[in-house]
């Protein structure tokens, strides 16, 4: 019984601590934010190239879906400009065609 006087002193001091660590902290250092958040800069990004990228060609073989940084975009297959599908706070991947197009 002895052998397990030290660890029982720890594990008190331990606990005393953390009680006097949570006390420590005050109510007003603690924010709490609504969603959606106010943006308050924006950051335009413009890329050619993508890693870790989901796509599906459409059933009529006339155009890509693809993700990229939690959006969808579409693109011509032939090539051209990329048309975003879906924004806002989600993070949308793996997009897909339905069989009918």
């Amino acid at each position: 019984m002895q052998k397990y006087i030290p660890l029982i002193l720890l594990l008190s001091f331990l606990n005393i601590f953390s009680q006097e660590a949570e006390k420590s902290i005050k109510k007003d250092t603690l924010k709490k934010a609504k969603l959606p958040l106010k943006v308050d800069r924006k950051i335009k990004l413009q890329t050619d190239e993508g890693t870790w990228m989901s796509l599906d060609i459409s059933p009529d073989g006339k155009t890509i879906a693809f993700d990229m940084l939690g959006d969808i975009y579409t693109l011509p297959i032939d090539g051209g400009k990329a048309t975003r599908i879906t924004s806002g706070l989600a993070f949308d991947t793996h997009p897909k065609f339905s069989p009918n197009g």
